[in-house]
């Protein structure tokens, strides 16, 4: 007589996704999925373990994720990738409408205005307008031009027309 001893020396294979490229959805990062799965040759399909797990919230940058699994017969099987969260968007510009006012003196009239931008990871970014709101602006049409860039330099552009018109006759005496 003689003895037959069948071993499992093999480890699970796992099949992880690529590395993932993810946009942020707010300030905290994004929320990410994906699928991990083990097969084994003798236990078949096997429970696969990854930190941070499917689902989680991830934070701008890069980070790793490490799965793994275990078979039965206690074989490992380890592997990680990466998952790496951007902002590529620019923050979102509110603009007036074009203005026009009254000159109040021969250099024309002094115009305020509100300019804001929000970005989708920073929030409320500042915004540069040139010529600034409480500028006096001169007799006829002038461009506003306004800028707003959030923490990752994405960067917002836009504009509007400020006419100072002069509708006043002048006053005989």
């Amino acid at each position: 007589s003689f003895k037959v001893t069948v071993t499992d020396p093999t480890a699970p294979i796992l099949s992880l996704p690529a590395d993932i490229v993810a946009e942020a959805t707010g300030s905290g990062g994004a929320t990410v999925e994906f699928t991990a799965t083990a097969t084994d040759i003798v236990d078949g399909a096997v429970p696969v373990t990854c930190v941070p797990p499917s689902g989680s919230v991830f934070p701008l940058g890069e980070t790793t994720v490490n799965c793994s699994a275990v078979d039965a017969a206690g074989n490992p099987a380890q592997g990680s990738f990466k998952v790496t969260v951007t902002d590529p968007t620019a923050p979102i510009l509110s603009l007036p409408a074009d203005i026009v006012a009254e000159a109040t003196g021969p250099g024309g009239a002094t115009v305020e205005f509100t300019a804001t931008a929000t970005d989708v990871v920073d929030g409320a970014v500042p915004v540069t307008c040139a010529p600034p709101s409480g500028s006096v602006f001169p007799l006829g049409e002038t461009t506003v031009n306004c800028t707003a860039a959030d923490a990752a330099s994405n960067q917002a552009q836009g504009s509007f027309k400020v006419t100072v018109t002069d509708p006043t006759a002048p006053i005989l005496s």
